[in-house]
């Protein structure tokens, strides 16, 4: 994987020379750092997330959007708003774009469990999270797969017509949208990692992506071709 540095992200689009999708995850929230399965439970940014929301946005501070999109969960709605105001866009919040359902297993820690069967469950969809869905309401990555397609084509097609286009999403719904963008199979994008101070660029033109690791203002941006995968 290639890394190359530029003095801004502006400066790095301008070498790309064209429209981009700009895809970022919300910032951390308590059950983030406490290991607890969020899933859909709408937990709000904690100081940390709060932090990276603040780089995210200086890193975006000369770069000219021309939507801002969004899941209805606050996390990412928190993470986005202020990028919104100040460049006087209205964010768009599709429902598509909320995390994985995880049924009963929201709200549960993910290493501390109370008894041997429920553990024994969820290392089973930890063992397939492509197909495995939780009991109660739960989702396989499919079944996210199908429901953000549509989405992802339309932002795409958005981002060719008319500029620079930032989606804020989740772990799981990014791995998806990273599937689609790149034209993988849903294992291959169930590989894909994305950490709450990363920035994938995706250039529709070249079917390319890029990943940085959100910095301090004013510090040097570190761009690397490809994606990192939840190995590595």
């Amino acid at each position: 994987m290639g890394k190359r540095f530029y003095p801004s992200l502006q400066d790095f689009l301008t070498e790309l020379n064209e429209n981009c999708l700009l895809l970022a995850r919300h910032g951390e929230t308590d059950w983030n750092a406490m290991k607890i399965i969020q899933g859909q439970q709408d937990r709000p940014l904690n100081l940390t997330g709060f932090e990276q929301r603040k780089n995210l946005f200086f890193l975006l501070d000369t770069v000219c959007l021309n939507r801002v999109i969004c899941s209805e969960l606050q996390r990412t709605i928190q993470t986005a708003l202020p990028i919104g105001v100040e460049k006087n866009l209205r964010l768009e919040k599709f429902s598509e774009l909320n995390e994985v359902k995880l049924g009963i297993f929201e709200g549960q820690h993910k290493e501390e469990f109370s008894d041997e069967p429920t553990r024994k469950c969820y290392q089973k969809f930890l063992d397939d999270e492509v197909n495995v869905v939780l009991p109660g309401g739960g989702e396989s990555l499919v079944m996210v797969d199908n429901r953000v397609q549509a989405l992802v084509k339309n932002t795409v097609d958005s981002v060719v017509r008319s500029g620079h286009v930032l989606v804020v999403g989740h772990r799981n719904v990014n791995k998806m949208i990273i599937k689609n963008l790149l034209g993988l199979t849903v294992a291959e994008g169930y590989q894909v990692e994305h950490k709450n101070s990363w920035l994938y660029v995706f250039a529709p033109g070249k079917v390319e992506i890029f990943l940085i690791e959100i910095s301090e203002p004013q510090e040097a941006i570190h761009v690397q071709t490809g994606v990192k995968r939840i190995r590595e």
